[in-house]
């Protein structure tokens, strides 16, 4: 993803270079093409965060099971 400057600079250019009607478009493309952005990484960190509460939950089940295991052998 470009920095500042380098949005600054685009920026710049295209006003240079561009009418308003083709700046717009431009605009309007880039504003989408961000949001798509947004949206897949919104997606994957969704994706992420219910593996990491799969796993979680899988160690609490492991940890439980140990313990029981220790009762079990304390008291026998």
């Amino acid at each position: 993803m470009p920095d500042s400057n380098e949005v600054e600079r685009r920026i710049r250019e295209m006003l240079l270079d561009m009418g308003e009607k083709q700046l717009l478009a431009k605009l309007e493309s880039s504003l989408k093409a961000m949001d798509e952005r947004h949206q897949r990484i919104s997606e994957a960190l969704e994706g992420m965060l219910q593996e990491v509460d799969g796993l979680l939950l899988r160690m609490d089940e492991k940890e439980e099971d140990a313990l029981d295991d220790t009762r079990k052998t304390n008291w026998a």
